[in-house]
């Protein structure tokens, strides 16, 4: 729903900006033709910020939702994976073939809602992107 919405209003802003009014001054003095270098640039900015924002969104949508980087264990329900970034734990499912407990992975999916009364969100596995080899215990000083 989030990347429908992100499409649209980049639609939205794409048209805005790019179909501003023009005006015919009454300045007898200046016989150019064409648009006014004011003009050029405004549309130069306007195209670049479009550009930049629509990378942006792009990006950040990829990025945040698809993937998980962790720890992988074996859980009550199967195999799980502990996020680095916010340390929640995902029962995963889905392309689990290559996928090891006691290893260090960066996973390809899809997180899934969570079900009333389950302990742990559910992450679908799509791909391994990378396998970083055994997960690094903390050692106690």
């Amino acid at each position: 729903m989030n990347r429908r919405a992100g499409i649209v209003s980049m639609i939205v802003l794409t048209t805005l900006l790019l179909s501003g009014a023009t005006s015919q001054g009454c300045n007898s003095s200046n016989d150019s033709i064409g648009p006014s270098k004011g003009e050029v640039v405004g549309a130069a900015v306007a195209v670049v910020a479009v550009v930049a924002i629509g990378t942006v969104v792009l990006v950040e949508v990829h990025k945040s939702h698809h993937t998980i980087k962790g720890c992988v264990s074996a859980g009550p329900n199967g195999l799980q994976v502990e996020d680095m970034d916010n340390h929640k734990i995902y029962d995963v499912t889905g392309v689990t073939a290559n996928v090891k407990a006691g290893d260090q992975v960066r996973l390809h999916g899809n997180k899934q809602k969570k079900t009333k009364g389950a302990t742990t969100q559910t992450f679908t596995i799509e791909k391994l992107n990378k396998d970083f080899g055994p997960c690094k215990v903390p050692t106690t000083p």
